[in-house]
C-alpha cells in the first residue's frame, strides 16, 4: 500500500503531465500551495481544472504536517527555487485564481 506521500508525488507527478494539468502551471510557477490548500485539492479527488478528465481520479486523502513537509521538500528537490506561499489567499480556489493571475 503506497502512503500519503507516495499517493501525493504521484498525483502532483501525473498531474504536472496533463495538458491544463494545474499542477503544470505550479511546476511554471516559483509557488508551492500551503498545507491547507494542498489538503483541499487533494480531498477533491481530481483536478477541477482538468476538463475534459485526461487524468484519472484518485481516492480523496490528506496529508499531516510531516507528510506535508516531506513532499513539499521533493517537489523543491526537483523545482530549485520553489517556495511555499499563500499568494494573499485564504483558500486553495482563490490560491489558483492567484496564480493563474500571476503566470
Amino acid at each position: 500500500m503506497v502512503n500519503s506521500v507516495g499517493r501525493a508525488q504521484k498525483v502532483l507527478s501525473e498531474n504536472t503531465k496533463v495538458p491544463y494539468g494545474i499542477f503544470g502551471i505550479v511546476e511554471s510557477s516559483d509557488y508551492f500551495p500551503p498545507h491547507s490548500f494542498l489538503n483541499e485539492f487533494f480531498l477533491v479527488g481530481s483536478d477541477p481544472c482538468d476538463q475534459d478528465g485526461r487524468m484519472d481520479k484518485w481516492e480523496p486523502f490528506e496529508l499531516s504536517e510531516q507528510e506535508y513537509i516531506e513532499v513539499l521538500t521533493w517537489w523543491q528537490s526537483n523545482h530549485p527555487g520553489t517556495s511555499e506561499n499563500k499568494l494573499n489567499s485564504e483558500c486553495w480556489d482563490d490560491w489558483v485564481q492567484e496564480l493563474l493571475e500571476s503566470a
